[in-house]
């Protein structure tokens, strides 16, 4: 019947061809919407930022209705091959205007693959030290010890380095005091070990090294360098430099100040 009717064939194919994109339509708006709530959870049980996790939600979305709009199109016999090409020119353009933003795009990405830290680690990065609030699709938020928040672009913090210090969860203690010469290096040293030994913040393992550092011009610079956890690292530091210095004033131990050795010429001896 249609062989012998071209134009009832016609409007035959163009109606299946309607109803089929009408199908796609359908089932594309049952679908999306399905994906985007069950894609919710199981991004939540991720190590991704809400952020990061409303992102994904996102392009997941739109990438289904794409998909589905390009498929009706090739349905109803629009050029499909030359819409994905004005689509690649326009990506093309877009990605010499976002160079940036698609260099920082990427750093996220690495991260996520990599974790070179995470929300909650304290991080140094830009000559910002501080612990990290949150990982956006672009930038990190760093909140430093001041309470002030910081926004670093990731592509940035990728190009300059990290420093953990959460990391591995010890870090040492880099502390120097410096005693007189005419003082007792080795009474010196135990004191800072009792220091070390009363507070249990300091660990046992590793053990902590006192050391001497270096015979300075004006005094004998001690090194002491104790273990602790990431978390109490600040405030052991500045407990240690309190409790050592109250205990050299006790023992008689001077921190002395620097010292020069001038000498004098007389005027007449220039003369001569």
């Amino acid at each position: 019947m249609f062989a012998a009717n071209p134009l009832l064939a016609f409007l035959f194919q163009v109606a299946w061809r309607v109803g089929l994109a009408a199908g796609i339509i359908f089932f594309t708006r049952w679908l999306a919407p399905w994906s985007r709530r069950r894609l919710h959870p199981i991004l939540l049980r991720t190590a991704l930022t809400p952020a990061l996790i409303t992102l994904a939600i996102t392009t997941v979305y739109y990438g289904i209705w794409i998909a589905a709009i390009m498929t009706i199109l090739g349905l109803l016999g629009f050029p499909v091959q030359a819409v994905l090409a004005s689509a690649g020119v326009v990506v093309v353009v877009l990605g010499v205007a976002l160079q940036q933003s698609l260099r920082d795009l990427a750093a996220t990405v690495n991260f996520l693959l990599f974790a070179p830290f995470k929300v909650g680690d304290t991080i140094e990065t830009n000559g910002v030290t501080g612990t990290v609030l949150e990982i956006q699709p672009l930038s990190s938020s760093i909140l430093r010890a001041d309470r002030k928040t910081v926004i670093l672009p990731n592509g940035q913090i990728q190009q300059n380095g990290i420093i953990n210090y959460s990391k591995v969860g010890v870090l040492r203690i880099d502390m120097i005091f410096r005693i007189s010469y005419d003082d007792d290096i080795g009474q010196a040293r135990q004191i800072a070990q009792q220091m070390l030994d009363a507070d249990p913040r300091v660990l046992r393992e590793p053990h902590p090294v006192i050391i001497v550092l270096e015979l300075g011009e004006s005094s004998v610079n001690l090194g002491v360098r104790p273990f602790v956890k990431a978390q109490d690292y600040w405030q052991v530091e500045w407990d240690m430099n309190e409790r050592i210095k109250l205990a050299f004033d006790a023992a008689g131990i001077a921190i002395p100040f620097p010292q020069r050795d001038i000498h004098l010429i007389p005027i007449s001896d220039q003369v001569a």
